[in-house]
């Protein structure tokens, strides 16, 4: 049977679906949505979704290939993040509820599916796949509660200083009260791992530094250090590093101090920065 594939619509169609496929996994998994990252991800699928219909490239269709790129579209959307994997997990079942809402709608349609080449083949059009999956997204928001945490609890961050960048995923937590002692001010509370690119790469700092920050001040002299002292759950007081650095979470940007903690801020990974109810938009 000849069939003529327009790789246009094949690009097109899988770019959407995987957006909508990666929003609803961060929706329904609590992860803070970065569209930039999401675009990418289902442009990354996208052109995979090309190549495989191309000359030469019938490899890609084996299934380690799938796997890798779905691994590549999860890296690119959600970041090398321990949280990811938690993701991948919410990313596939999504992807089967879909298929087996194409599967149902392809019944409804011509009462029955059929095979070609040991696979499932769904006769479906261009809008009525694209509407299906755009069902499934609406769905996995109004129908299923998030995985943790509560409904936009977890907000990007952008951290900036000396011309460094990182981004960051934060929990918006009404306990945390940390300030600067001395104007009063919010702390954004960062686990150095997930923000280690703001330091000079020289250093070459672990956690045993940031575990003691007063000594770790000393190499930091040019950088204007401060320590933070804090209280929490089983620590009476302690010191935190923190510097001063640019911090852009929603639309506002402005300047303020950033404490590094030596020690993971989320036990499951879903964030690596904390802050209060007064330095977010």
């Amino acid at each position: 049977m000849h069939i003529t594939v327009y790789l246009d619509l094949v690009f097109a169609l899988n770019f959407t679906v995987n957006y909508l496929l990666l929003r609803a996994t961060a929706r329904l998994g609590a992860a803070a949505i970065r569209n930039r990252r999401l675009l990418l991800g289902s442009l990354a699928g996208a052109v995979y979704a090309v190549l495989v219909w191309l000359p030469h490239f019938g490899w890609l269709k084996l299934i380690p290939c799938k796997l890798l790129c779905a691994g590549g579209m999860l890296l690119a959307a959600f970041g090398p993040h321990r949280a990811t994997l938690r993701l991948a997990a919410v990313f596939g079942a999504i992807t089967l509820v879909l298929c087996g809402a194409v599967y149902g709608v392809a019944l409804l349609q011509n009462g029955t599916v059929r095979y070609r080449e040991n696979a499932l083949f769904y006769p479906v059009s261009f809008f009525t796949l694209l509407l299906t999956a755009a069902a499934v997204s609406l769905a996995t928001r109004l129908l299923l509660p998030r995985l943790t945490h509560a409904p936009d609890s977890l907000v990007p961050v952008t951290v900036q200083r000396n011309g460094r960048t990182v981004q960051l995923t934060a929990l918006r937590d009404s306990g945390n009260t940390l300030c600067d002692p001395i104007s009063g001010a919010q702390v954004l509370t960062v686990y150095w791992q997930a923000a280690k690119r703001l330091f000079p790469a020289e250093l070459s700092l672990t956690a045993e530094d940031f575990a003691a920050p007063a000594a770790l001040t000393l190499r930091l002299q040019t950088e204007a250090p401060r320590l933070i002292p804090y209280r929490a759950v089983g620590i009476h007081a302690g010191l935190l590093l923190a510097l001063p650095c640019e911090i852009t979470i929603g639309k506002e940007t402005k300047l303020g101090l950033v404490a590094f903690s030596p020690t993971p801020v989320s036990d499951g990974g879903a964030y690596d920065a904390l802050t209060g109810g007064v330095i977010h938009a």
